[in-house]
């Protein structure tokens, strides 16, 4: 049997699973408004239409459920992207640069959408976190398309965290400072002409 939860004043869910997701899309519609700083708890269970008491049964602080909504949002970010990329699988360089294109083009499709939570005063508290948050999705989407590039190419490895760490910093600088698809593509391969000691 279905235990049925109160929310807010009127509302009733079934599922836990769908409260979850509610709480974290308000959470994201609230760092998107007010910034990452700007917003509380309440201002959360507002929007979702549920009591603060309901919210800290899922999320015990206001930190972890920062973490939580960043969390979330990165890992549709990540299954977009390996759904979008899927031709470039045999040319690790290429899927590296879609990858970075992808990002910021995902990105201001999402500003089109609401505002980016990306683009209200994030702190250098939040900026490692959400860097650390999405190493094991890159790793997920990279290793095996790294090590095979290694093999095929005899290339000197580069360490893959490295190059996480890299893609990871320009696609949010990308986020925070757009550019024109066109000038992100010649950017980028000017990583490859260093790479091979030549000019691209």
């Amino acid at each position: 049997m279905n235990r049925q939860l109160r929310w807010g004043d009127a509302s009733r869910i079934d599922c836990p699973e769908q409260g979850r997701v509610l709480i974290l899309r308000s959470t994201l519609d609230c760092m998107a408004e007010m910034g990452i700083e700007g917003f509380t708890v309440d201002d959360v269970a507002k929007r979702a239409n549920i009591s603060r008491r309901t919210l800290y049964r899922y999320y015990s602080t206001r930190n972890e459920l920062i973490q939580a909504a960043i969390g979330a949002e990165n890992g549709v970010f990540f299954e977009e992207m390996q759904r979008s990329l899927s031709g470039y699988e045999g040319d690790f360089e290429a899927y590296l640069e879609e990858c970075v294109c992808f990002a910021v083009k995902y990105r201001q499709r999402l500003a089109g959408l609401r505002q980016d939570y990306l683009a209200r005063s994030v702190t250098a508290e939040v900026f490692p976190y959400i860097l650390e948050n999405i190493k094991p999705m890159w790793h997920k989407v990279l290793a095996e398309r790294y090590r095979d590039y290694v093999e095929k190419s005899g290339a000197t490895a580069a360490s893959l965290d490295d190059i996480i760490a890299l893609a990871s910093r320009i696609g949010l600088a990308y986020s925070l400072v757009p550019a024109d698809e066109g000038a992100i593509r010649r950017q980028m391969r000017i990583l490859r002409g260093v790479r091979h000691g030549t000019s691209a």
